[in-house]
This record gives C-alpha cells, structure tokens and sequence, in this order.
C-alpha cells in the first residue's frame, strides 16, 4: 500500500489513524535508510513493570524483558 504524506515546513508528517495502528503501541519509532527509502518501526520504550504487563503474559521472563529493553535503550541513545 502506498501512501501520500505531505511534509510539513517543519519537516513533520502526521502518519494516517491506519498506518498509526500498524505500528502498535509505541511512543517512538525506530527509522532506518533503506535503498530508495526509509524504513520505520515502532520502538518499545516503556517500563519494565509496562514490559511484564504486555509480554508477560506470553511467557517472556523478567530477565529477557530486562535485556531487550537494555538494547532498545542502547539503539535509542542518550534521551532529549
């Protein structure tokens, strides 16, 4: 599916309610370049606890939710 966004003088877009959803539950969002492109993908950037209480659920441990999310941070970088 593609997908016309208009860049704004601020260089933002507002993503569709659609793609929106396609991301999932994320506050952030990783972009990476591609050939001819970007790609972009929700990053986790929540709590442990936040963690336990989504994946938990699925049978993630306390210590692999711990270590992703010690990647995720490291991929991130320094906060704002």
């Amino acid at each position: 599916m593609k997908v016309l966004l208009k860049i704004s003088p601020q260089n933002q877009i507002t993503l569709r309610r659609d793609l929106r959803a396609m991301l999932g539950p994320c506050s952030y969002v990783e972009v990476e370049p591609v050939k001819g492109g970007l790609m972009m993908r929700g990053a986790v950037a929540m709590t442990l606890e936040e963690a336990q209480q989504v994946y938990g659920r699925h049978g993630f441990t306390v210590e692999v939710l711990r270590e992703a999310l010690s990647i995720v941070q490291r991929r991130q970088g320094p906060a704002d």
